[in-house]
C-alpha cells in the first residue's frame, strides 16, 4: 500500500477523473447515431441510505435525471449494480471513478420507469435495492461500491457511483473523530457600508454554503449532543449584522437597496439566529478568528505585530457579543491557514494552544503501510502548541469538483472514506481530524447531508479538538511547510501607521466621550484583512476614508486674526484671535502665537469649544521692533501635536526708546542752535 503522501499525489489525477464520474455512460462507449449525445443527461444523487446492516439490508436511493439535450429519452430504466467489498482505501477511491478491478458483481437489478424524459425536463427516480445477497460478507463490515445508471432503450446514458457502508455489527472500537467547520466570508463592503458584491447573498440563499452550514449546525444543536468545533470569522458576523437591518449593494455602478424585509436581510437575520442556537449547545465549541481575518504572517512581516493582540481580542469580543457565547481563547483557526515560525511564537504568547491547520501544512512522516497519519502534531513555539492535522485523503475528496456539482453524492463519498479509514485498523485506537476551511466553497446540501450522517455514524466517536489533543498527544515538534504568503507594501503599511497616529491625536482633542475614534480605528483594523493582500486598493480605501475624517475634524477648528493687524503700542499691546469649532463634537485644544519678533514666545492658551462655538482670545504681546512681521497662530492637541492654524501680519506703529531719545536730542540741539544764533545777532 502506498504512503499517505504518495496516495495523495495519486489522487490528483483522480480529481479530474472524478469530476466526470457522473458523465453519461454513452460518452465512454460507441452508441448508435439516434442515441443522446454525450453530456446531454445529468444524474444527481438526492438521497441515499447512509449505511446498512443485517436488520436494514435495503439501500434506498433517490436521484434526479435532467435531459439537457434536444431529443426525448424513452423506455427508461434504472440499473443498480453492487460490487464486492473493498479491502483498501486505494481501492475505495478508485471505485469512485470506475468499476473495481476485478469487477466482482454482488448483485445487479433493473427498475423500469414509465414515461419519457423530455428535453430540458427533470425527473426524480426512487429505487429500493436489497443487498441481502450471498456476496455480502456476513462477518466483516466494509464498503461496497454501488453504481446507479439511467438507461434509455437499454443503453446507459448517465451514471453515478456511491459507496454502500455495510456494518455486520455495532463497531466495538469506533474511530475518534474531530471535525471543525470554518465560517467565514471576506470583506465585501466599502467604508461607507455599501456592499460591492452579491457573493454573501448567494451563500446565504437556499442551497448556499453559509446558509446550508448554519442550518445544519442549528439542527445538530436541536437534535443531538454531538461534539463539533466551529471557527467563526468576525468579518462574517459584521456583514450579517449590517445586512439584517437592510443594506445597499453596488454592482457595476448600479445601487440596489434591500429593505429589512428583503430576502437578503431576512436570510442574514435567520443565519445569525441559527449560529446563536448552535453556539448555545454545550457540545459545540466555538472559537473566534482574529477581528479582520488578517493573515498573521503578513502582520508580523509588515511591522504590524503589535496589532495581533488587538485583532485577537476584538475578534473574541465580537463573537461573544453577537452569538451570546464565550469563545475558546486557546483554539484558533489561522485565517487562510497562513502560518510561519514567527506566527507560532506570537500566537503562543497570546494564550493560543491549538491551531486548526490546512492539509499539508506540516512535514508528516510517512506511514510504512500507508495508513492515515496522526491527527495531532506538536508545533514549534512557546508552551504546548498543537496543530490539528486534517486527514489528507478526506481533504482531497472534499475538494474534488464532484462535491460541488453533486453535493449529496460528495457527502456520501466523504462518509465512505471515513468508513474505509476506520476499516484499515478497526481494532486499533486511532484518531482522525477533518477541517473544512474557509476557502472551500461548497453547496449547502453537502453540509446538511454530511453533518446529519456523520453525527450518527456508528464507526465514528466524535470528540472536540481539545479531547483529540489529550487522547492522541503529539510527539516531537513538526516543521511547518511554509507557503508563500502575501505582504502589504511598505507604502500601505506606512500610510496605515501614520493614519493611526492621527486617529490617536483626534481622540485626544475630544472633550467628551465619543464612539467616532473607535469607529475609525476599526476601519484601520479592517484594512489589515487578508482579503486586501491581493486587493490593496480596496483596503487602502479604508485608510483613506479614515484619514479624510480625521482631516475634516482637524480642519473644523480654526483660528483667525485677520490678514493684517496694526498695533500702536510696543509694550502691552493686544492681539485678538477668533477661535471657532465648526465640528459636531466638543474639542479641547491649545492656541499659541509664535514669532521671532515677540519678546514672549510662544504665547498660548488652552480652551474647550462646544460644537459651533466661537471664542475670541486676547493675547498680550511685547514687540521687539516696529514694522511689519509675521506671526503664526498654531492650534495643537493637548499633547502638543499640531492640528491646524493660520498666520497673520502684524504692523507696529509704536516708537522705540532709542528712536524717541534720538528725536528729542535732535530737537534740543536744534533749539540750542537757534537760541545761540539769536543771541549772536543781538550782540552785533
Amino acid at each position: 500500500m502506498a504512503s499517505p503522501m504518495r496516495r495523495l499525489v495519486a489522487l490528483l489525477p483522480a480529481a479530474v477523473l472524478l469530476a466526470v464520474a457522473v458523465a453519461p455512460a454513452s460518452a465512454q462507449s460507441p452508441s448508435p447515431s439516434d442515441e443522446p449525445e454525450p453530456g446531454t443527461v445529468r444524474l444527481q444523487l438526492l438521497e441515499q441510505t447512509p449505511w446498512n446492516d443485517p436488520e436494514h439490508p435495503t439501500v434506498d436511493v433517490r436521484v434526479r435525471a435532467t435531459n439537457e439535450g434536444d431529443a426525448p429519452l424513452g423506455r427508461l430504466t434504472i440499473g443498480a449494480t453492487l460490487f464486492g467489498r473493498l479491502i483498501s482505501r486505494t481501492a475505495y477511491e478508485a471505485s469512485l471513478l470506475a468499476d473495481p478491478i476485478p469487477a466482482v458483481v454482488v448483485k445487479a437489478d433493473t427498475f423500469a420507469r414509465q414515461g419519457p424524459l423530455e428535453p430540458g425536463a427533470s425527473r426524480v427516480f426512487e429505487i429500493a435495492f436489497p443487498i441481502d445477497a450471498p456476496g455480502v460478507d456476513p462477518t466483516s463490515s466494509g464498503v461496497y461500491p454501488l453504481k446507479v445508471d439511467l438507461r434509455s432503450d437499454g443503453v446507459p446514458v448517465a451514471e453515478i457511483r456511491s459507496p454502500v457502508v455495510y456494518l455486520v455489527r455495532e463497531p466495538e472500537l469506533p474511530l475518534a473523530f474531530s471535525w471543525t467547520f470554518v465560517l467565514h466570508h471576506a470583506i465585501i463592503f466599502r467604508p461607507d457600508g455599501v456592499f460591492t458584491s452579491t457573493s454573501l447573498e448567494e451563500e446565504l440563499a437556499a442551497g448556499g454554503r453559509i446558509g446550508g452550514l448554519s442550518k445544519a449546525l442549528a439542527e445538530l444543536a436541536r437534535t443531538s449532543a454531538t461534539p463539533v468545533d466551529i471557527a467563526v470569522s468576525p468579518t462574517l458576523l459584521q456583514q450579517l449584522l449590517r445586512m439584517q437591518d437592510g443594506y445597499a449593494v453596488d454592482t457595476d455602478g448600479e445601487l440596489r437597496e434591500v429593505q429589512a424585509e428583503g430576502p437578503g436581510a431576512s436570510a442574514a437575520a435567520e443565519t445569525l439566529e441559527e449560529l446563536r442556537l448552535a453556539a448555545s449547545s454545550p457540545t459545540i465549541s466555538v472559537s473566534a478568528m482574529p477581528f479582520a481575518a488578517p493573515q498573521i504572517p503578513s502582520l508580523i512581516s509588515g511591522g504590524l505585530a503589535r496589532d495581533l493582540e488587538v485583532q485577537l481580542d476584538r475578534g473574541r469580543e465580537l463573537v461573544a457579543s453577537t452569538l451570546d457565547t464565550s469563545p475558546d481563547r486557546t483554539v484558533m483557526r489561522p485565517p487562510g491557514g497562513a502560518l510561519d515560525d514567527s506566527s507560532l511564537q506570537a500566537l503562543g504568547n497570546h494564550e493560543v494552544r491549538v491551531l486548526a491547520l490546512d492539509p499539508g501544512a506540516i512535514e508528516e512522516p510517512a506511514d510504512p503501510l500507508g495508513f492515515a497519519p496522526p491527527p495531532v502534531a506538536a508545533l514549534r513555539g512557546p508552551g504546548d502548541l498543537a496543530g490539528i492535522v486534517p486527514n489528507p485523503a478526506v481533504s482531497q475528496i472534499v475538494s474534488l469538483p464532484l462535491v460541488a456539482s453533486d453535493p449529496v453524492l460528495g457527502a456520501h463519498a466523504v462518509l465512505g472514506e471515513l468508513a474505509a479509514i476506520w476499516q484499515e485498523q478497526p481494532g486499533v485506537e486511532r484518531g482522525l481530524a477533518m477541517v473544512l476551511p474557509e476557502g472551500l466553497d461548497l453547496p449547502g446540501a453537502f453540509y446538511r447531508t454530511l453533518v446529519k450522517h456523520v453525527a450518527r455514524a456508528p464507526w465514528l466517536r466524535r470528540i472536540t479538538v481539545h479531547d483529540l489533543v489529550v487522547e492522541f498527544p503529539p510527539g516531537d515538534p513538526a516543521d511547518l511547510i511554509t507557503p508563500t504568503s502575501g505582504t502589504f507594501s511598505t507604502t500601505y503599511v506606512a500610510e496605515l501607521k501614520q493614519t493611526r497616529r492621527q486617529v490617536g491625536i483626534y481622540r485626544s482633542i475630544l472633550a467628551e466621550v465619543s464612539s467616532e475614534p473607535d469607529r475609525l480605528e476599526t476601519q484601520l483594523l479592517l484594512a489589515e484583512s487578508g482579503a486586501f493582500l491581493t486587493d490593496p486598493s480596496s483596503g487602502f480605501a479604508f485608510i483613506a476614508d479614515t484619514d479624510r475624517h480625521v482631516d475634516d475634524a482637524f480642519a473644523a477648528v480654526t483660528a483667525d486674526a485677520g490678514d493684517v493687524v496694526t498695533l500702536t503700542s510696543r509694550s502691552g499691546a493686544t492681539l485678538p484671535v477668533l477661535v471657532t469649532n465648526e465640528g459636531e463634537e466638543a474639542v479641547r485644544v491649545s492656541v499659541a502665537l509664535e514669532s521671532q519678533y515677540l519678546v514672549r514666545s510662544p504665547l498660548s492658551e488652552d480652551l474647550v469649544l462646544a460644537p459651533a462655538e466661537a471664542r475670541t482670545l486676547t493675547f498680550e504681546v511685547d514687540l521687539k521692533t516696529t514694522g511689519r512681521f509675521p506671526v503664526t497662530i498654531r492650534i495643537a492637541a493637548p499633547g502638543g501635536r499640531p492640528i491646524g492654524g493660520s498666520s497673520v501680519i502684524v504692523r507696529s506703529t509704536a516708537y522705540s526708546r532709542i528712536a524717541l531719545i534720538i528725536t528729542i536730542a535732535a530737537a534740543v540741539v536744534l533749539v540750542l542752535v537757534w537760541v545761540r544764533r539769536s543771541l549772536s545777532r543781538r550782540t552785533t
